[in-house]
Parts: structure tokens; sequence; C-alpha cells
């Protein structure tokens, strides 16, 4: 009588097991970040794509407006209709798009207010930050004031239009408010002169650096400094003379005629 002989089965022993889940696990730890850095790559093509638009829209505006910059701010009141609250708004009938406002790495989502003058009032409006220096400053009262004239940009390849911005303040919106993602986000990148300082906007919001957005309309990533995630590296506010940043990237627009005293007689930027 012959003998049935099992035919021998091959199996994966414990410690192959372990060995391919080991591999797997390596793979996915040097994948993931790769993935992630493609996102983000992505994200940051999409918010140069925005400021590019948002730059065409403001120089568009400056042609309707005796080639003047649109206030950041442009009433003390709360906003009203056929009234732009801030920049933002302002240049809306250029780029017909409020979406443009959202860095799709800024986290805070746009209101859901319904009333169009309203909704610019909200936190969450704009995600980008504009030059106090080339919005000016109004009236404290009404509207007033004047953004600053094209042909008085001394390196519009240099001076900083946009960039940017984070949610700093989420408390309700206030007249002088230029941090808490309303239409008015603005900034001169901190007073006396030297690099500018991120109080209300990011420098690494991009892979370790930040899109910024030019007088020119050119649009460039910059990388943020090293050990100071608040302050940029080679951009200095708008208080900086020229004489300071010489070839670097800067907030400053121009040289005023008389300084502080020009500020003093007209409300204007110094």
């Amino acid at each position: 009588m012959k003998s049935i002989v099992t035919p021998y089965k091959s199996a994966f022993t414990l410690i192959e097991l372990l060995v391919v889940i080991a591999i797997i696990a390596i793979l996915a730890a040097i994948l993931f970040p790769v993935f992630a850095r493609a996102r983000e790559n992505a994200r940051r093509t999409s918010c140069q794509s925005n400021l590019k638009q948002i730059g065409l829209g403001i120089l568009q505006y400056t042609q309707d407006f005796d080639e003047k910059y649109p206030l950041y701010r442009v009433d003390n009141g709360t906003g009203y209709p056929g009234n732009p609250y801030g920049w933002a708004d302002a240049i809306q009938p250029y780029v017909k798009s409020e979406q443009l406002l959202q860095c799709p790495s800024e986290k805070t989502p746009p209101p859901s207010v319904s009333a169009t003058y309203t909704k610019p009032q909200n936190i969450g409006y704009c995600d980008y930050v504009y030059n106090v220096a080339l919005g000016s400053q109004p009236s404290t009262t009404t509207a007033g004031g004047s953004g600053a004239s094209l042909s008085s940009i001394v390196t519009p390849t240099l001076c900083m239009m946009a960039i940017d911005g984070k949610i700093v303040s989420t408390s309700v919106v206030t007249n002088g408010t230029s941090d808490n993602g309303s239409s008015r986000m603005a900034t001169r990148g901190s007073g006396g002169m030297s690099l500018a300082i991120a109080n209300n906007f990011d420098t690494d919001l991009h892979l370790a650096g930040a899109n910024m957005l030019f007088a020119d309309g050119h649009v460039k990533w910059q990388k943020g400094q090293d050990g100071k995630p608040d302050t940029w590296a080679t951009v200095y506010n708008a208080n900086s003379p020229f004489t300071l940043s010489l070839d670097k990237f800067t907030m400053h627009p121009y040289d005023p005629p008389t300084g502080t005293e020009f500020k003093a007689a007209t409300g204007l930027w110094p």
C-alpha cells in the first residue's frame, strides 16, 4: 500500500514578516515627507498665482485713481454699502474673486457672512498683508489721505506690495485693527530701522519661507531667517532708509521730503 505524502506548503516565518513590515515602515517614513513637500509646493504655487492676480488688480486700481495705491483702510467707521472697508475689497471690481484672497496654506476659513458690504470686516476675509507704506494712512475720522503714487516708488523691483499673512487677533474686527484677517490686513514690518519683523505676516508658511508680491507686479518666494521665525533674512521694514537696505528687499517705497514733519502735517506715511 502506497503512503500518501502531503505536499509541503511554504509560508513566511515570523522573522520574514517582521522584516517586510520594517521595510514598509522605512519606505513610508521616507516617502510621506516627500509627498507632504510636494503638496506644499502645489499650495505655494497656487498662493503665488493668487498674489500675482492681486498685484494686477492693484495696478489696475491705480490706473483709475490717478496712479495712487489703494488706502489700506478707507474710513474709521464700520463700513456701509457702496464703500470699501479696506484695500482687499477695494480691488474686488478688478479681480472679481474673493477666493484669490485665501492662501491655500492658511487654515482660517473665509467668513460666512452673506452681506457683501459687511463681509470684508470679518476675520478670515483676507490672508494677505498689504504694505502700509503704500496704502498711506487715512484721516482718523473720515475717509481721507492718499495712497502712494506709482511714480514715487524708487525701486519697484525691491519694494514689497503684499505678503503671506497670518491671523494674529481672533477678536471682533475693530476700526484700527490690521492683523485679524479683515480687508485691512496691513503692516509696515515693525518700527525703528531694521529687518522686517513678522508681527502679522508669516515668514515660514511655505516650506520655511513665504511668497511676496512686489510693486512692479512680480512674485517671489523668500526664505525666512534661520533661528528667527518671525524675522526676514533680507527684507527691511518701511522705516528703513535706502542707505540701510541698499539692494535688499524692503517695504520702504521712497524717502519723504521732510520726514516726520511731513507725517504730522499731512497724516501720510513718512
